[in-house]
């Protein structure tokens, strides 16, 4: 079977609350302002609640079979070839990611940083720190985090205090904003479509097993999630829903809004490299958990020569959409809910298999 390494839980945390927190230099936040204008700091909350939830199912499953990956126990519960197909869904769900946010990463560098430079070449540098991330493999990635997680938080921690004296206590009023059916509705259905929670699953035995899997995922669930509402919070207070509304970047356009003196300002540049080196790793966690998903599927011994047309695929993927508005969307209609079958609806799946399989066994 496939070799990885071991890492500790205080790695385990670090690395999935990164990946996490990625999508946070994104468009995101903007697409959250449009679902709960004052109130967009909100809309995490429910999809907070459905990702533990999430991550206690996911336990349930994997006590099945202390041993295993959620790749083996979904073959074992489903048969071959539905688990097999089950497999391959979430390698593409992977892959999909992997694509997406290489596009929108390569788009953002554009915008902050690097306008002249061509896309293609930037988004082959995304996936070439994504391709070396995977190959050198899953413990190296793990304590790569642990030694960029402080300069990380440290950077965040730093944008939340500056612009203190900026805030607006009345930009988040009226407190449930555009409606609790739209800020606890379709807030949580696009909040909870995260990729964390299967890779997790993918990666139990590299973690430790699974005895410390629901503390991991608890705990790197609940860091993320409070580090998006901090963020969506600040920029509420600083520029006001609609403003947020109108940035494509809007974590970009708070990093530059900080001015403390004439030698303390356009911070943006050391923004630029923190969330630089926070998308390569997502890229590389992503690519590693689809060669790996795919790998352990087709029973291949190593993971490693599928890194390589993975990722040329990849590559070829993330030109699919025309433009970053495109591939915004894309993320927005197609990657969330898509996101649901692996890291929800799998899980059920497995938990009703197994419950049905015990009802026989006890009534034979």
């Amino acid at each position: 079977m496939v070799k990885e390494g071991i890492f500790g839980p205080t790695e385990a945390i670090i690395l999935l609350t990164m990946s996490t927190t990625a999508r946070v230099f994104l468009p995101y936040p903007r697409f959250l302002a449009e679902i709960g204008g004052p109130a967009a700091w909100m809309t995490p909350l429910g999809g907070l609640v459905v990702a533990l939830i999430g991550v206690h199912v996911a336990t349930l499953v994997l006590r099945k079979s202390p041993d295993k990956t959620i790749i083996e126990i979904t073959e074992e519960a489903l048969g071959p070839v539905l688990g097999m197909a089950f497999n391959i869904v979430t390698a593409m769900f992977f892959m999909a990611v992997a694509a997406l946010f290489t596009r929108e990463f390569s788009e953002a560098m554009i915008i902050a940083a690097l306008p002249s430079t061509p896309i293609s070449v930037i988004a082959f540098t995304f996936l070439f720190a994504g391709l070396l991330g995977a190959y050198l493999g899953i413990e190296t990635m793990a304590r790569s985090a642990r030694l960029m997680y402080p300069y990380a938080i440290g950077g965040i921690i730093i944008l939340l205090l500056a612009l203190i004296p900026r805030w607006n206590v009345y930009n988040i009023l009226p407190i449930l904003g555009n409606g609790p059916l739209r800020v606890f509705g379709e807030g949580t259905f696009s909040t909870s479509g995260v990729t964390e929670i299967i890779l997790a699953a993918v990666l139990v035995q590299a973690m430790g097993g699974v005895e410390k899997f629901r503390h991991i995922g608890f705990r790197s669930m609940i860091i993320a999630f409070l580090i998006l509402i901090a963020l969506q919070l600040t920029l509420s207070l600083t520029f006001s829903w609609e403003v947020v509304t109108e940035n494509t970047l809007p974590f970009y356009r708070l990093s530059r809004t900080i001015y403390l003196s004439r030698f303390f300002q356009r911070v943006e540049a050391l923004f630029i490299f923190i969330w630089s080196i926070i998308g390569a790793l997502k890229i590389a966690l992503t690519l590693y958990g689809a060669s790996v998903t795919l790998s352990r599927a087709l029973k291949l011994p190593d993971y490693r020569p599928l890194i390589w047309p993975l990722g040329l695929s990849v590559y070829i993927l993330s030109f699919l959409p025309p433009d970053m508005p495109a591939a915004v969307k894309l993320d927005a209609d197609f990657l969330s809910p898509f996101a649901l079958i692996p890291n929800y609806l799998l899980p059920l799946l497995l938990i009703i298999v197994f419950w049905l399989r015990r009802g026989k066994k006890n009534a034979g």
